[in-house]
This record gives C-alpha cells, sequence and structure tokens, in this order.
C-alpha cells in the first residue's frame, strides 16, 4: 500500500503529516533588516525578567496561518498543517502567524534588535487559515477546534488565538477543555472598532481578551470595545519577522492580533515562574498589576495596559489571586488593584496620626502646661 493510500486508510483516526514547507507556498519573503527596537520592546523591556524567567521549558500553541522558517525562530517550532491546501506546516501565506510566533518566542540574538518576550519558550504552530478573512466562516472553526485540543494533548501551557470566529458548541468546548487541563488561553478581541459585536473566542469567559494600543498608550481605533476586553497590549506599527527570507516588516494598523501574543508570551513567562498557578490566577497577575485606566476597568482597554516586569514582581495577596477573569462584569468594576492601594492609603494614615501624636509631645502639651491649660 502506498503512503498515499495508507493516509487515505487512516483518515479518520489520525491527521497525516504534511511536508514542511510545500511546493506552491507563495509567502511573502523578506530580506530587510530590523533598523531599531521596536517600540513595545522599548516600553516592555523584557530582559529585566530574563534574570528570573526566560520562558524555558514552556510550549505555547500558535493556531493561526502557519509559522514560516524564519531564523530567530530556528529549531523551536513543531508545526501541523490543518487546512485543505496542504501547502505544508510552514507555509504562511497571510504573514501572519510568523510575526505572532516571533512576538512570543523569537530569540534574541546580536543580529537584530527584534526579539520575544519569551525567548526560550517553543512554538506548537497548527496552521488552521490560509488567510486572515477565512478565519471568520463556520467552516473554519472545526480546524481551530481540532488544534485546540490537539494542542492541550501535546502539553501546551497557553494557547495563542490571534483570529476571530464565530460561536459554536465545539468551540467553546474546546476552550472549556483546555481551561480543565490548566491551559491558559489567550485570543485577539477583535478588529471590529465600535460596533459592539462579541468576538469569539475572545468572549469567552475563560479566555483572556487582549485590545490593541497605539504607541502613545491609546487605543486603536478598530480595536473591539466592549464586557469581554480583559486587557490591553501594542497593537499598532507592529514590527516582526517575515514568513521567508530572513528579513522583518512592519504592520502600520496592526490590530488585536499582535497584541494577544505579548500577553500569551507574559502568560508564558508567569506559568515557567510560577507553576502552580491556575490559568485563574496566571490571569490576575496581569490584569491586577496592568497600567489601569480611570475607574480601574473600562470597555475599550479592560483592566489596562499589560506591564510584564509588574506582572511577573509584584507579590499578590491571596484576594488578589483569586482575582478572576470576568468579561460581564459592571464597566465600573472594582479597581483590581485596590487591595493594595487600601493598605497604602491605611499606612498614610497612620503615619499622619504618628506625626500628630508627636506634635502633641513636643508642642501642644508644653505650651498647655505653660499656660496651666488655660485658655487666654
Amino acid at each position: 500500500m502506498s503512503g498515499f493510500a495508507a493516509c487515505l486508510a487512516l483518515a479518520a483516526i489520525v491527521v497525516c503529516p504534511s511536508p514542511a514547507y510545500a511546493k506552491g507556498c507563495e509567502a511573502e519573503s523578506r530580506d530587510d533588516p530590523m533598523p531599531q527596537t521596536p517600540w513595545p520592546l522599548e516600553r516592555m523591556r523584557p530582559e529585566r525578567m530574563w534574570p528570573l524567567t526566560r520562558g524555558e521549558d514552556m510550549k505555547v500553541a500558535v493556531i493561526d496561518s502557519g509559522v514560516g522558517e524564519h531564523p530567530i525562530l530556528k529549531g523551536r517550532v513543531k508545526a501541523v498543517d490543518y487546512t485543505e491546501d496542504k501547502l505544508g506546516a510552514r507555509c504562511d501565506m497571510a504573514s501572519h502567524g510568523t510575526l505572532v510566533a516571533g512576538i512570543i518566542a523569537g530569540a534574541d540574538t546580536s543580529d537584530s534588535p527584534f526579539h520575544g518576550l519569551a525567548p526560550d519558550a517553543s512554538i506548537l504552530s497548527y496552521r488552521v487559515i490560509d488567510t486572515v478573512e477565512s478565519a471568520t466562516s463556520r467552516d473554519a472553526v472545526v480546524p481551530v477546534v481540532d488544534a485546540i485540543r490537539d494542542a492541550v494533548d501535546k502539553g501546551a501551557d497557553v494557547i495563542n488565538l490571534s483570529l476571530t470566529s464565530v460561536h459554536t458548541t465545539a468551540l467553546q468546548e474546546a476552550i472549556e477543555y483546555a481551561h480543565r487541563k490548566d491551559v491558559v488561553v489567550v485570543a485577539a478581541a477583535g478588529n471590529s472598532g465600535a460596533e459592539g459585536r462579541k468576538s469569539y473566542p475572545a468572549a469567552y469567559d475563560t479566555v483572556i481578551a487582549v485590545a490593541g494600543l497605539r504607541p502613545n498608550g491609546e487605543h486603536v481605533e478598530s480595536s473591539s470595545i466592549g464586557d469581554y476586553v480583559d486587557i490591553a497590549a501594542p497593537g499598532e506599527q507592529i514590527d516582526g519577522p517575515a514568513p521567508s527570507g530572513g528579513g522583518y516588516g512592519r504592520r502600520e494598523k496592526g490590530g488585536t492580533s499582535f497584541a494577544a501574543p505579548y500577553v500569551s508570551a507574559t502568560a508564558a513567562l508567569l506559568k515557567s515562574y510560577y507553576p502552580k498557578d491556575s490559568p485563574e490566577e496566571t490571569a490576575a497577575r496581569m490584569l491586577v498589576t496592568a497600567d489601569h485606566p480611570p475607574g480601574g476597568r473600562n470597555q475599550l482597554v479592560g483592566y489596562g495596559e499589560l506591564n510584564p516586569y509588574r506582572a511577573l514582581t509584584t507579590v499578590l495577596t491571596a484576594a488578589e489571586k483569586r482575582e478572576a477573569i470576568t468579561p460581564d462584569a459592571p464597566q465600573q468594576a472594582s479597581d483590581p488593584g485596590a487591595v493594595t492601594r487600601k493598605r497604602a492609603l491605611l499606612f498614610t494614615a497612620c503615619a499622619a496620626a504618628l506625626v500628630l501624636v508627636f506634635l502633641a509631645a513636643k508642642v501642644i502639651v508644653p505650651r498647655g502646661r505653660n499656660r496651666r491649660w488655660r485658655c487666654p
């Protein structure tokens, strides 16, 4: 029996392996060097976290358009092709999954100022779409569901879903399966702007939904708005590796697709450093330590801008660690950092009281004694 016939015979049982990079893949090729450190890396400075963890032993599943053969990802990607065109697991014709994977786990080398936040993490790549637009069709949900379940079974610690889809029972059950297995699931909030539509899988309760930010910290206009948004990360003018040629490119308009991997990479660092934390606790570390908007939370950026260093190094109270993702909470939800601030206010009040006692002992009491406690 030929190999092809064997694959057909076993089609109901296994997914037959596809070539890494098949003939006919028309992936974008670039040889442009990275001219300077991208603004998200300037702001987040992940190298401050690397003495604690670089994401070693963490597996991050990138369920996307495939991950190309870029040098900064060499030897650290295991890939599967779930698409019908079978152009190869390392074929990224959308120039999408490669950039996402680079943001998460691109190696830090002297050859380029670009690197990922978790450079020692490995990538499980699932090619489930050939174009970004195809992700929203109902037929496209099937490979996404299969990829989520396979990633969980293969030991993924974090799943990154930089795509939007339609809600189906199968998709929701796959997300719940990942959560039961202690996998952190991160998804793009969507790029529908203020239209008020919920984007899936981001809108599921156990998924961390990520909005996009501009370099000046403002909300990206196209980034979806809603109660389900949990946190925000860089989502405009995003630099990263091209799928072919070893060079780099920029997505000027960006999108929440590229905001999500900053959160996924941070989740990988947190899982590496706090291995006993549940998905809720990992999420809580990011939400509590985010740079909050006025009021603590809103529909634009959720709990605010991701702060990876603070998420990794802040010592949280038991109450803060239990802070769960609550996408449907009122928009004037309590500030998740309120416990810490209340403690600081109490300390300030106590200090002020001590100053008053000191003044009373040194000034008021002696004067009172001199006056024999009589009014003038």
